[in-house]
C-alpha cells in the first residue's frame, strides 16, 4: 500500500517536461512511457535535427536529393545493399508493440519541434542554405538509421573476397611458390597466445565449447580451385563496395555514425574498491563535431533510464538504471559470407544443379540541380550482388545472418531497461542477432559478459576465408546456440575486460585475421592491474591507455634494447641508445624515443616482408595487413613462409632501427633532441586540439551502489549549436567527467 501510495503523489506532482543540466543534457520527465518517448525525440531534435537529417537522408540513400551529385556514389552505395520502404516497413512491424509506440512517440515528438522550428524561422541554416524544408519525420526514419548502426557497429566479416584479392595479389610475387604457407601466416585461423575477454580459468565452456575445424591444406587447394577467375581488377572495387566505403566516407564529413571500436571493464564486488560493482564503457566512434551520440536520460514511473542514444534512433545503447549499468563493444564475428555461383545468361545463376533468376528492381534516385538517376539494385537468395564478374562469368553476393533482423536488437535493448539480474540478461540476449561484447553489472552485486550475434555454422570440407561456392552444400547449417557463445557471470577473477580482443581462448579468427598474440587488450589489462579498483583507476586506465603503444603493445622493445645493450656493453653509444634505448612503451607528446620505436616497428616490417610479399599496393594496406603479430613470428621462425631468408633475427633489428634513424633525420632533422612525438588528437569548434585521440567517444563510468552514481564526458557537447555545443571540450581536455543525470531509489 505504501508503495501504491508513493506511485500515486509521483503521477499527481510529475509533469511532462525536458530540464538540463549545466551540460544541457536532458532529463526527460514524463507521467507515462509513451509521454516519455515523445519528450525524448523532442529533446534529440532540439539539439540534434541537422545531425537527424542527415543521418536519415544518408541510411535512405537520398543525400543528392538536398546536398547534389557529389552524394551520388553513397546513395547508390545504400540503395544496393540496403533495404527497400517496404522491407524496412516488415522489420519495424515485428518489433513488439511496445517498442512500436516507443519509435511512434519519438517520430511525434521530432516533429512538434520540425513544426515549431519552422514557424519560428529557427531551422538549422543547412535548410536554408541547400534549399529544402524538413519533411515529417517517420518511424522508418528512426529504422533506417538504427539499421545502419547496427550494420557498422555490430557485425563483422565478408572478408572473403578481401582474402581472394590477397591470394591473386601474392600468387605474383616472389613468394608465389609458396603463396599458401603465406596466406596461412596473414590470416590465420587461431592463436593460442592471443589473450580473450573471458579468462580460461573462469570459461563455463572451456571443456563443452562448439568446435570449428580449421581447413586442411588440401581443402583450401580444393577451394581455390573452384574459384572464378576473377582478376584483382575487377575485385578491388568489389570490396570497396561491400565494406561501403563512400559512404562511410560522406558519413564521415556529415558526423554521422559508421565507426566501430570501444573498450570495457566490469570490476566485481569483490575487486571493488568500495565493494559495489564498476562498469566502465567507452564507444570509440570516432570524434566528431557534434559527436556521433547523444546523452539523455528519462525520468517516468516506469522507465528510468541514462546513457547515450544515436540521434534519430529511440533507444540508449550504453547506460544505466536504478538496477543495471551496462556497456558494448564491437564483436567482430563472422556473421556474413561471400557467395559465388556462374552466371547462366545475363539474369541467372547456377545453384547447385537449380538455375535462379537474379532478382532485380529499379530504384530513381534524385539528383540536386540534375537529372534524376535509375540505378538496377541486384540480389541473389543469399542477399545483395556485390560484383558481376565478366572474367569469371560470376556472380557474387553477400549473405549476413542479421539481414531482416538487425531491429530486433533495439527491441533487445529496451529490454534492459527492465533487467535487474544476470538471468533477465541472458534471456534478452538470443534476441540480438548483431555481434556485440555485452557486459553489465546489477546493484544486486552481480557481473557478466555475453558475445551475442547468430555465427553461423559453416559447411566442413571448405576453407571460409574464401568466397563459398553457391550450392545445397555448402549453405548455412545454423547458427551457434546462444549458450554456447562466449560468456562468464561472476568470474572468480572479478574483472572482465575488452578492447575488441578475442572472446574466448577457443573462438576462431574465422575469415578476418583480428587476433593475435600481440593486440591492444594487453594494455588495458596492464592498466588495471590492482587488487582492488576504483572508479579514479578507471579513469585512470582510460588515460593510460591512450598514450600507450597499442599498435604494437612495445612487443618489439625488448627487441630492439637487445641489441643497443649489446652495443652500450661494448662501448658503443650512438643516438639510437639514447633516444631509442631509454624509450619505455609510453607514447608521450613531445619525445623522440616513442617517433623511433614506431619507425623501427615500420621499418622491421619493411625489411621482413617486402622483397617476399610486395607492398600490396599501398603503405596503409600494407601494414593493416602485416600486423605485429606476424612481424613477431617471422622474427621468432614460427612462420610457415621462412621471411628471414638466411637473415639473423638481430641484423634485421639493428637494420631497422639503423633506417629508421636515417629516415626520421631526413623526415625531422639532424638531431634527435629536437625531434618531437605528436599523438593523434581531436578537432573541436572552437581552441586547439585535443591531445590523445585514442580513447571513448564517450566515456561513462558506474557504481551500482544502492542509489548508482555515474559519471561520463562526451566531448565536444550534447547539441549542434549554441553554448552547449562544444562545452565538454575542457573535460576531454582535463581527462576529467562530469555527474550524470540520477535518482534516489523509490521504495
Amino acid at each position: 500500500m505504501q508503495a501504491l501510495l508513493v506511485s500515486l503523489v509521483f503521477l499527481a506532482s510529475q509533469s511532462d517536461e525536458i530540464v538540463r543540466d549545466d551540460y544541457g543534457v536532458p532529463l526527460v520527465r514524463a507521467s507515462t512511457v509513451e509521454r516519455a518517448y515523445f519528450q525524448f525525440g523532442r529533446a534529440v531534435a532540439q539539439d540534434r535535427l541537422w545531425q537527424m537529417e542527415m543521418s536519415r537522408r544518408l541510411t535512405r540513400g537520398r543525400l543528392a536529393e538536398v546536398l547534389g551529385p557529389s552524394r551520388l556514389a553513397s546513395d547508390k552505395v545504400v540503395i544496393a545493399k540496403g533495404y527497400t520502404d517496404d522491407e524496412l516497413e516488415a522489420q519495424f512491424s515485428a518489433l513488439p508493440k511496445s517498442v512500436r509506440n516507443a519509435f511512434s512517440q519519438y517520430a511525434a515528438g521530432v516533429n512538434a519541434v520540425i513544426q515549431q522550428r519552422t514557424s519560428d524561422g529557427t531551422l538549422p541554416p543547412g535548410y536554408g542554405s541547400n534549399g529544402f524544408s524538413p519533411e515529417p519525420w517517420t518511424t522508418l526514419d528512426s529504422a533506417a538509421i538504427a539499421i545502419n548502426l547496427l550494420q557498422q557497429f555490430g557485425t563483422g566479416g565478408a572478408g572473403e573476397l578481401r582474402n581472394y584479392a590477397m591470394y591473386l595479389y601474392l600468387s605474383g610475387q616472389s613468394s608465389k611458390a609458396s603463396v599458401l604457407d603465406v596466406i596461412d601466416d596473414l590470416a590465420w585461423q587461431n592463436d593460442p597466445a592471443a589473450v580473450p575477454t573471458v579468462d580460461p580459468l573462469d570459461d563455463p565452456l572451456a571443456q563443452t565449447h562448439p568446435v570449428f575445424s580449421e581447413p586442411s591444406r588440401a581443402q583450401t587447394e580444393a577451394h581455390i580451385a573452384l574459384l572464378p577467375r576473377t582478376n584483382l581488377l575487377e575485385l578491388l572495387p568489389a570490396i570497396q563496395f561491400a565494406s561501403s566505403e563512400q559512404s562511410n566516407l560522406v558519413a564521415e564529413e556529415l558526423s554521422v555514425a559508421h565507426r566501430f571500436g570501444s573498450y570495457a571493464v566490469v570490476v566485481g564486488r569483490d575487486r571493488s574498491a568500495t565493494g559495489y560493482p564498476l562498469l566502465m564503457s567507452a564507444p570509440q566512434m570516432g570524434h566528431f563535431s557534434p559527436s556521433v551520440i547523444h546523452e539523455i536520460a528519462i525520468d517516468s514511473p516506469d522507465l528510468r533510464v541514462a546513457g547515450i542514444d544515436v540521434p534519430g534512433v529511440p533507444v540508449v545503447i550504453v547506460g544505466y538504471t536504478p538496477d543495471i549499468a551496462w556497456g558494448i563493444t564491437s564483436g567482430a564475428a563472422d556473421l556474413e559470407d561471400i557467395f559465388f555461383a556462374p552466371l547462366v545468361g545475363d539474369n541467372e545463376y547456377q545453384y547447385g544443379a537449380e538455375t535462379r533468376p537474379i532478382i532485380r528492381y529499379e530504384h530513381v534516385i534524385k539528383v540536386k540541380g540534375e537529372k534524376s538517376v535509375t540505378i538496377t539494385v541486384e540480389r541473389t537468395h543469399h542477399g545483395p550482388v556485390i560484383l558481376r564478374s565478366r572474367v569469371g562469368n560470376a556472380v557474387y553476393s553477400v549473405q549476413s545472418s542479421h539481414r531482416h533482423r538487425e531491429l530486433a536488437a533495439i527491441a533487445a535493448l529496451h529490454k534492459m531497461y527492465s533487467a535487474k539480474t544476470s538471468v533477465d540478461v541472458a534471456r534478452l540476449v538470443p534476441q540480438i542477432p548483431t555481434t556485440f561484447n555485452l557486459f553489465y553489472a546489477t546493484v544486486r552485486g552481480e557481473i557478466g559478459y555475453h558475445y551475442t550475434g547468430l555465427v553461423p555454422f559453416r559447411a566442413a570440407g571448405y576453407d571460409p576465408r574464401f568466397p563459398m561456392p553457391s550450392t545445397p552444400e555448402t549453405a548455412w547449417q545454423g547458427f551457434v546456440s546462444t549458450r554456447s557463445m562466449p560468456h562468464v557471470v561472476n568470474p572468480n577473477s572479478g574483472v572482465i575486460a575488452n578492447w575488441n580482443n578475442k572472446p574466448a581462448a577457443w573462438w576462431p579468427n574465422f575469415d578476418t585475421p583480428v587476433w593475435g598474440g600481440i593486440f591492444r587488450n594487453t594494455v588495458l589489462l596492464g592498466a588495471i592491474d590492482k587488487p582492488r579498483l576504483g572508479r579514479r583507476d578507471l579513469e585512470m586506465a582510460a588515460w593510460t591507455i591512450a598514450r600507450r603503444d597499442a599498435s604494437s603493445t612495445a612487443s618489439f622493445l625488448a627487441d630492439f634494447k637487445a641489441v643497443l645493450d649489446a652495443q652500450v656493453a661494448s662501448g658503443e653509444t650512438s643516438e639510437l641508445t639514447r633516444y631509442l634505448g631509454s624509450y619505455d612503451g609510453w607514447h608521450v607528446a613531445g619525445t623522440a624515443g616513442a617517433l623511433l620505436y614506431d619507425e623501427s616497428v615500420r621499418q622491421l616490417r619493411k625489411i621482413l616482408f617486402q622483397q617476399h610479399v610486395g607492398t600490396f599496393l599501398q603503405a596503409s594496406l600494407f601494414e593493416l595487413i602485416l600486423q605485429p603479430t606476424v612481424i613477431r613470428r617471422a622474427l621468432r621462425s614460427e612462420t610457415k613462409y621462412d621471411y628471414l631468408a638466411g637473415r639473423s633475427p638481430t641484423d634485421v633489428v639493428t637494420e631497422a632501427m639503423s633506417n629508421a634513424l636515417s629516415v626520421l633525420k631526413v623526415r625531422h632533422g639532424d638531431d634527435p633532441a629536437t625531434w618531437s612525438y605528436e599523438p593523434g588528437s581531436i578537432r573541436v569548434p572552437n581552441g586547439p586540439p585535443i591531445p590523445y585521440i585514442n580513447r571513448g567517444t564517450y566515456i561513462q563510468i558506474t557504481e551500482m551502489s544502492p542509489n548508482p552514481v555515474a559519471r561520463s564526458v562526451a566531448s565536444p557537447g550534447v547539441a549542434e549549436s549554441g553554448d552547449h555545443s562544444d562545452d565538454q571540450t575542457h573535460l576531454a581536455r582535463a581527462w576529467t567527467y562530469k555527474p550524470m543525470w540520477g535518482w534516489a531509489r523509490r521504495t
